[in-house]
Parts: structure tokens; C-alpha cells; sequence
């Protein structure tokens, strides 16, 4: 096995156990019985652009 490889399979290892553990601490969206809280985007196309309003 040449150099070249081996770096390359121990770099894949390496992000590959490396997103197995950071999966578990990642969540996405607002947590279960929590409030959302309201923002005001900037719209940018449309008949609102370049008005801020919370679409929620």
C-alpha cells in the first residue's frame, strides 16, 4: 500500500467516526413543547420586497 492511500483511508476514517459522534449531540428544529419565536425576514423578490414580516 503506497502512502498516498493509506492517507487517504485513514482521512475517510476519520470523518467517518467523526460524523458518527456528532450525530448524536446535533438537533434540528425547536425542542417539543418549546415556543417559536417570531422574525422578520428581509423579502427580497415579490410583491413585499424589501418589507420585513414574520410569515408564522
Amino acid at each position: 500500500m503506497n502512502v498516498r492511500s493509506m492517507l487517504g483511508a485513514s482521512l475517510a476514517a476519520t470523518l467517518l467516526i467523526g460524523g458518527v459522534l456528532a450525530a448524536d449531540s446535533l438537533k434540528s428544529g425547536v425542542a417539543v413543547g418549546k415556543r417559536v419565536t417570531p422574525f422578520n425576514p428581509l423579502h427580497v423578490t415579490g410583491s413585499g420586497k424589501g418589507g420585513k414580516a414574520c410569515l408564522v
